[in-house]
């Protein structure tokens, strides 16, 4: 049997992971008086190293071994499905290198973007960018799963590079049991499955309320689902029987604890995150009360707010919340006497806890993410550790999930990005297989889809041709933009498009054939940064920040000044009234003008 591998999976109740991950430990280091960015304090780090187990041996416990109940093996035997039938990728990108503290978010220009071409109604296909909305390392921690829009794919740990894809439909969530031999999906509709590790054999399946969170028990034989419908599931991996509890609050996170099979901790939208026994159906612990009386005694500023995720640490028997109050709960004594400690400020809201690393009680961190996509190592006494990004320069809802490595690295997922940290020597790599799409400027028709890709120093456009459905294809790179900036994609009905930038604070356009280079640069009169409306497959308006009325046409190419619609203030509306046969021009509080 092999020796379980404690999981890191996003999974991270397992903490249960137990210590195993704590192998994890190996990679807290927590800098507290260190010098440089990343290091540890003098002999933290080293004595951590000391004993850490090698690739595939059993990492030191507290406590008997967390192994999978009744073995995948026996469950496997037991389904007749056949295995899932993965599909190749076209073949990795080498991953960027990025600065820990300033990781960029989007690729360069000059990198390709990989997607897969899918079926939409109508038989047609069109092209769906690779995107990275969560990630569980399977097996011994040599692989990992990320899954996205266009499916589920498996990655090597190593380099980051994609190996195939695993399941080709849309995946909303991936959890693994804490030894890596099994893992969950979670797919539109609410279905989850279970299947086996490496046989990727099915074991289990139910209909469930569609998952915003799920995790593993500590021995992989159960599986704990959270719905903003208000419910916690759990599944029974063998029987696939389903035990449900109705919480009347939506849930956002859920975390089976280790020492009473049954009960889950879960963070909520009722400002607590809490316990509840599933089997029995109902609720065995609520923070409210304690966090109430802390706040009467401490009388802070603040009030507690939304839950959004909740961790237990099996080591120090520490329960951990956090969520849109900026803090790091702890909850001590939780099965005697709870109690409940000062929070920890983290600067933002806490969105994503991975429990925990370090091999003894005294090293224990967990690892914090919060809305500004940053993250950073915690320890359980309130020392702060390394911290990776952040991401953004100001706060949202972005979706992030970590995952801690065997190895003491961390995988983060982030926006739709993914990179791998170490937090010790603070090497970060980002994955060039998946692009925050949402920042991508694109244009899609039948026959293809053209983005626009801009950095710091220009940008570049990209074509992919709708052929046959594939698992995974990359963009052609047509080359730069030859301008400041990118603005509106102008499509037409044949297939050619204008694409726009600008040139001396002028509309620039530059238009794109189907199947075609891009043409050159046409300079227009027009000032840069107005508003668009289409006409129809030949005609595009455009009205400039003057108030000048453009027509942009496919032929002859560029932009016809047809008039004006002179007026100062916000433009709530431009569009083309087919009743008049003219453009329609509408500021908030002065009268419609049409043009010409």
């Amino acid at each position: 049997m092999r020796p379980p591998f404690r999981s890191h999976v996003e999974v991270r109740p397992q903490a249960l992971t137990l210590l195993a991950r704590v192998t994890a430990g190996i990679l807290f280091p927590l800098v507290l008086g260190a010098s440089g960015c990343c290091g540890c304090p003098m002999g933290l780090c080293s004595s951590l190293m000391k004993g850490l187990p090698g690739p595939g041996s059993s990492p030191p416990t507290t406590g008997p071994s967390l192994g999978v109940g009744g073995g995948a093996g026996e469950a496997e035997e037991g389904e007749p499905s056949a295995p899932l039938a993965p599909e190749a990728a076209q073949g990795g990108l080498a991953p960027s290198h990025e600065d820990p503290k300033h990781p960029r978010l989007h690729p360069s220009r000059g990198t390709p973007i990989r997607g897969a071409l899918k079926y939409e109604t109508g038989g047609k296909t069109r092209f769906v960018p690779h995107t990275a909305e969560a990630v569980a390392p399977v097996g011994d921690g040599s692989s990992f799963l990320v899954a996205g829009v266009t499916g589920l794919w498996r990655h090597e740990t190593k380099s980051l590079s994609k190996q195939d894809r695993v399941v080709a439909e849309r995946v909303l969530d991936v959890a693994a049991s804490p030894d890596g031999s099994r893992f969950a999906v979670a797919l539109e509709g609410g279905v989850v499955r279970v299947v086996a590790f490496p046989s990727l054999k099915p074991i289990e399946s139910a209909k469930v309320d569609v998952p915003v969170r799920m995790r593993f028990s500590a021995d992989g034989a159960s599986l704990a689902l959270g719905s903003e419908r208000d419910t916690v599931t759990l599944l029974d991996v063998a029987t696939g029987k389903l035990a449900v509890h109705d919480t009347d609050e939506d849930v956002n996170d859920v975390f089976p604890l280790p020492d009473r099979p049954g009960e889950v901790a879960y963070a909520s939208d009722d400002d607590e995150f809490a316990i509840v026994d599933v089997a029995r159906g109902r609720k065995v612990f609520g923070s409210e009360a304690l966090v109430e009386g802390w706040r009467h005694s401490n009388r802070p500023f603040f009030t507690m707010r939304d839950q959004q995720a909740v961790a237990f640490d099996p080591v120090t028997k520490t329960l951990l919340g956090g969520g849109d109050d900026n803090m790091l709960w702890r909850v001590d004594d939780l099965r005697g006497s709870p109690s409940i400690r000062p929070p920890i400020e983290l600067g933002g809201n806490v969105v994503e806890l991975a429990c925990c690393a370090g091999q003894t009680a005294a090293d224990r961190a967990v690892y914090v993410a919060v809305d500004d996509l940053r993250v950073r190592a915690v320890a359980l006494d309130g020392r702060l550790g390394p911290q990776f990004g952040p991401l953004m320069s100001s706060v949202g809802s972005f979706k992030i999930r970590i995952a801690l490595l065997p190895s003491g690295e961390v995988l983060i997922a982030a926006a739709q990005a993914l990179f791998r940290w170490d937090p010790r020597t603070g090497e970060a790599l980002r994955a060039t297989d998946y692009a925050a799409v949402s920042r991508l400027g694109a244009s899609e028709l039948d026959a293809d889809t053209v983005h626009v890709v801009c950095d710091t120093s220009g940008c570049a456009v990209h074509r992919v041709a709708h052929g046959a459905p594939v698992a995974d294809v990359a963009t052609t790179i047509l080359g730069d933009l030859p301008g400041e900036g990118a603005g509106s994609i102008f499509p037409f009905d044949d297939g050619t498009r204008a694409l726009s930038t600008s040139k001396g604070g002028k509309l620039r356009l530059v238009y794109l054939p189907p199947g075609g280079t891009l043409e050159a640069p046409i300079d227009t009169p027009a000032g840069a940064g107005g508003t668009h409306a289409k006409r129809d497959g030949e005609t595009h308006g455009y009205l400039d920040p003057g108030g000048d009325v453009y027509e942009i046409t496919k032929s002859p190419r560029g932009a016809r000044k047809v008039g004006a619609a002179p007026g100062s203030g916000y433009v709530s509306s431009f569009d083309w009234d087919v009743a008049s046969k003219r453009w329609r021009v509408a500021r908030a509080g002065q009268p419609i003008v049409y043009v010409p």
